[in-house]
């Protein structure tokens, strides 16, 4: 049986949110206009990445609710019998509500039929979704690539590359480099360096010269000038600064600081504000409990096939 939550509340906030990024997007597309000649190109890659953050905010906060029902609907299709299911049960509610809190069916998308229905899912909504604007056809490519594997036909856009590597290698240097952002935040919460070191090869099972070796790849692979971990080291330091000078009565409450470090990050005039930087640190550095908690690193790196 499919379990079943509440829809998240839209709050004014939110609504208000919407309407402020939609005016923010309509500044950034005129500001950015080649119309305006050269003038109109100063930082306007960091003006494209925030356009698109600022899109994705809007459609996360009102448009969440419809991925989910495209979702819910297809894992019925899934379990299905004869892969079929009447419009009523397509329609349903529940296709939506399943996928809030922390009650999934424990077979979520985990059958080959599951995948199968899971990309068509995915197809169904990259079609559905601006797949007339931006890069001609990027979209209608990516759902046709899915749709393909579908039949057993890989194109271009999936075959693997590095085939070399041992084991899940993508999911290995995901978690090898969430590790070393963890190293990071611990460096901002206070911690001296060699003992994050060693706390963090203790997480990952591995010994103290891996996560030396990790760090200085990571550096030089993703971030090259360090600015995003060290992002991450004053946005840790800046999270435990407002917890206690500016929430005195709630403590360290990561939704709490969470929520205040998003709203940070996507804001434009408040005076209250960190740098973007620190901010983005802060969101990172949080998001860290939620994407990669530090107790399952060492069974998700054992799982990836990581090298003792």
């Amino acid at each position: 049986m499919i379990q079943k939550s509440k829809r998240p509340i839209l709050s004014e906030q939110q609504i208000q949110q919407c309407h402020d990024l939609i005016d923010q997007l309509v500044e950034l597309y005129q500001e950015t206009d080649p119309i305006h000649g050269d003038v109109s190109q100063n930082n306007k890659q960091e003006k494209a990445r925030k356009a698109l953050n600022k899109i994705g905010i809007i459609a996360g906060t009102l448009t969440e609710w419809a991925e989910n029902q495209i979702f819910g609907g297809y894992y019925k299709v899934a379990k299905s019998e004869d892969k079929w299911i009447s419009d009523e049960e397509s329609n349903a509610h529940e296709n939506e509500l399943m996928w809030y809190g922390n009650n999934l069916p424990e077979d979520v998308f985990s059958t080959e039929s599951h995948v199968i229905c899971e990309r068509l899912a995915i197809g169904t909504i990259l079609q559905n979704t601006f797949s007339r604007y931006g890069r001609m056809g990027w979209r209608m490519y990516l759902k046709e690539c899915l749709y393909a594997l579908n039949e057993g036909q890989i194109e271009t856009l999936m075959q693997p590359m590095n085939t070399n590597q041992k084991g899940d290698a993508y999911d290995l240097q995901e978690l090898k480099w969430a590790a070393i952002k963890h190293l990071y935040r611990l460096l901002g919460e206070g911690w001296k360096k060699m003992a994050a070191q060693q706390k963090l090869a203790e997480a990952c099972g591995v010994s103290f010269e891996a996560i030396k070796k990790w760090e200085k790849e990571s550096i030089k692979e993703r971030d090259k000038d360090k600015s995003t971990l060290n992002a991450i080291k004053e946005g840790a330091a800046f999270a435990l600064f407002i917890s206690d000078k500016n929430l005195p009565d709630v403590g360290f409450n990561r939704k709490e600081v969470l929520s205040l470090a998003m709203q940070w990050n996507i804001s434009e005039d408040d005076p209250n504000a960190p740098p973007k930087d620190v901010s983005y640190g802060m969101v990172t550095a949080l998001m860290l409990d939620d994407d990669y908690p530090l107790e399952t690193l060492k069974g998700r790196l054992a799982e990836a096939g990581i090298r003792s």
